[in-house]
């Protein structure tokens, strides 16, 4: 404790609070949505929710349980209907089984047929829930969630739930209440719902944008990578919108990847950052990305943001770090959620932990938890390191994939990291909603 006091100084950052039906505040998105309801509960009481299920024929009996208790309920899980204050979940018709030979070269041409007849079938706006073995849903993931982009006519987004997460569902009845309440609210988010807001602000006016880069692939001798883009920006000075794009570049030159690693180059981030600019006239803007900013980076965000007077701050954020905590006052030694160790040496650097025991009660989930390494590289904001870490922590409680209070990454950089992932599959394909995402 000692070494602590000398070169370093503990903060705890207090959870920040979500905003339900009747603008009821929770911090803990279940008990949020168990107690009050989904934030847009109003606008979607009259409505029904559509679905259409795909299931391998192997698992099918277990896949019609389980959406038989998404429906009806099961323990606390009150139902589908109740717990989102809708009309009613329609399934549109028994579950399709589809008979899928795992050494076969149709599994996705299979799957897509599938979901092209469902999509043909449901209404606007609904979801087709897709029930696979842990080995397909792995290989094909992104190809997969890229079907809702070959389907044009209506929006029948995807929710893709794995067969050992069914089991484990069907498992016992604590597992089972957390599953239900997991898919539905993604459910309803990706019917174009909204679970839940941050009761407070994240910027006075301003944006964050969030920058995510995948893992270079080769190709007739070219060496190309993908980075996604997640804006998110503060509509009417209050509440979160969200806006994403992806985008490639194509490198013809390997070298020049190597020697100067990820990055977005200056013209193509200058041309970003002016989209962005023009749309929101933003006073402010925040950036966050997964790897140190580059010259060239720097150049661009210099040029479009300080030639128009705009603050700015460039925060990397190193997920992949050496560091682990331990709180030896705490039960099982566990670090709580929103734990903060500043470096007094560098003022712009501390260690971050979005995960850990919540800090109303004890941890229960395995491991330990692992921490976010911040660097504010660039600020001429009025914002420091521990108004950046309130950012984060909230922006880890806007994905509406799932009510886990502990989420380890914030949205900026999680779905950025999505687009960039999908993009080999939709370019130039543009996606403009974070429920595409989801």
């Amino acid at each position: 404790m000692v070494v602590l006091s000398q070169f370093f100084e503990y903060k705890r950052i207090q959870e920040p609070l979500l905003r339900f039906y009747a603008r009821r505040t929770y911090a803990n998105p279940r008990t949020g949505i168990t107690n009050a309801g989904p934030y847009s509960a109003d606008n979607y009481r009259n409505n029904d929710i559509n679905i259409g299920v795909l299931s391998e024929e192997s698992i099918a009996s277990y896949a019609e349980n389980f959406i038989r208790y998404l429906k009806n309920g099961y323990n606390y899980f009150r139902g589908f209907k109740p717990t989102f204050k809708v009309n009613d979940l329609i399934i549109s018709e028994p579950i399709k089984k589809l008979k899928l030979n795992q050494l076969s070269n149709n599994i996705l041409s299979t799957i897509e047929n599938y979901y092209f007849e469902l999509a043909e079938k449901l209404p606007n706006y609904s979801v087709v829930i897709i029930i696979l073995s842990d080995k397909i849903i792995e290989e094909h993931y992104r190809k997969i969630k890229a079907f809702r982009f070959k389907y044009t006519k209506k929006v029948i987004r995807l929710q893709l739930i794995k067969e050992s997460t069914l089991n484990n569902a069907l498992s016992s009845t604590s597992s089972l209440d957390f599953y239900l309440l997991n898919i539905a609210t993604a459910i309803y988010a990706k019917v174009g719902g909204t679970p839940w807001l941050l009761d407070q602000m994240l910027l006075p006016a301003g944006v964050l944008i969030g920058i995510a880069f995948t893992k270079p692939r080769f190709l007739n001798e070219k060496e190309i990578f993908y980075y996604g883009i997640l804006t998110i920006y503060n509509k009417y000075g209050r509440y979160v919108s969200m806006d994403a794009h992806g985008i490639t570049k194509d490198y013809k030159d390997l070298k020049m990847l190597r020697t100067k690693g990820l990055y977005i180059p200056k013209k193509d981030m200058a041309d970003m950052l002016s989209r962005i600019v023009n749309n929101y006239m933003p006073p402010i803007a925040i950036i966050y990305k997964s790897s140190k900013f580059h010259r060239e980076e720097k150049e661009a965000i210099e040029e479009i943001l300080k030639n128009k007077d705009i603050k700015y701050a460039l925060i990397h954020i190193e997920s992949s770090n050496p560091y682990r905590g331990y709180d030896p006052n705490s039960y099982n030694l566990t670090v709580a959620r929103g734990d903060l160790i500043l470096d007094k040496e560098i003022s712009n650097r501390a260690i971050f932990f979005t995960t850990g025991s919540s800090q109303d009660s004890q941890r229960t989930k395995p491991g330990t938890p692992k921490p976010l390494e911040l660097e504010v590289e660039e600020n001429n904001t009025s914002f420091n390191i521990i108004d950046f870490s309130k950012q984060i922590l909230s922006l880890t409680k806007l994905d509406w994939n799932t009510t886990d209070l502990e989420i380890r990454i914030p949205i900026t950089i999680k779905y950025a990291y999505k687009v960039a992932g999908l993009s080999p599959f939709l370019f130039p394909n543009i996606i403009t909603d974070i429920r595409d995402l989801m």
